[in-house]
């Protein structure tokens, strides 16, 4: 693909799984939307984008009939990218599609979203490409300006780490986008990314699916929760997905967990 495009993308209940050779910007329009990369998953709803960057495999399932994205396709060859990189003397492979992230559109950006999706539906008649066009220039400059915003660090800085932990460990069935734990701890996102990274030395939703994964590691062995329990206590679909996601953390499957404590259980009773 050499041209950037935008589209809407009607998922409703569908589930599957998409890998491209080009970025993407999903955006969540209507209804709600699961995303599943490999190291961390999110909830796309209204006005909560994914950054998937080029080759990075992701599962999908929409959570209900009206469930629609605004996409836009991003060729990294595209002239008007090239552009708009050297302009920001940023490299998008590098900043914003360096790895799978979740993030939250800022008030300014909201607006755009059905006036985008009318756009688009009337471009789907005529003038189709100029509008794709128009589109990607404004959501593409959109995301560049927040990640270009982020403010000098005080001194002295610092997250909230014992705070941070406890909103997360609260909503371990909701888990919390990046803009809902910023404006918790008062921090713009763009400031409270930056302050992360530095911290921790991984993304916002990477920490959290961790916790996610270090409670449901706990409820496996000290709970007679079944493992559909346990997969939606911390914030998954299905079990198949909540399957996936811990053996790529653990090595091994819930079942094998349940089935490993079962066997040292009547050891210990044989004793």
């Amino acid at each position: 693909m050499n041209n950037s495009q935008a589209r809407r993308n009607l998922i409703a209940l569908q589930r599957g799984e998409h890998c491209h050779d080009y970025a993407q910007v999903l955006i969540g329009w209507r209804g709600r939307m699961d995303c599943e990369f490999s190291d961390n998953s999110g909830r796309l709803t209204n006005g909560t984008a994914a950054l998937v960057p080029a080759s990075a495999g992701h599962l999908y399932a929409g959570l209900s009939e009206e469930s629609e994205l605004l996409v836009i396709d991003v060729s990294l060859n595209d002239p008007y990218i090239r552009a708009l990189e050297q302009a920001c003397d940023l490299t998008f492979s590098e900043t914003l599609f360096q790895r799978p992230e979740f993030i939250s559109l800022d008030s300014a950006a909201m607006p755009l979203l059905d006036f985008a999706a009318g756009q688009l539906q009337r471009g789907a008649q005529r003038d189709s490409a100029l509008v794709s066009c128009q589109l990607v220039s404004l959501f593409m400059t959109q995301l560049v300006q927040s990640y270009s915003s982020v403010p000098p660090l005080p001194c002295g800085s610092r997250l909230a780490v014992a705070e941070l932990n406890r909103l997360i460990d609260r909503r371990l069935a909701e888990p919390p986008c990046n803009g809902e734990l910023a404006a918790a701890l008062n921090l713009s996102e763009s400031h409270f990314n930056f302050l992360f990274q530095r911290r921790f030395a991984m993304t916002p939703q990477q920490y959290v699916m961790s916790r996610r994964m270090q409670r449901a590691q706990f409820l496996l062995l000290n709970s007679v929760m079944s493992l559909a329990a346990v997969a939606d206590e911390v914030g998954f679909a299905d079990a198949s997905s909540f399957s996936r996601a811990y053996k790529s953390r653990f090595q091994q499957t819930p079942g094998s967990v349940r089935a490993t404590r079962g066997q040292a259980c009547q050891a210990t009773q044989l004793r």
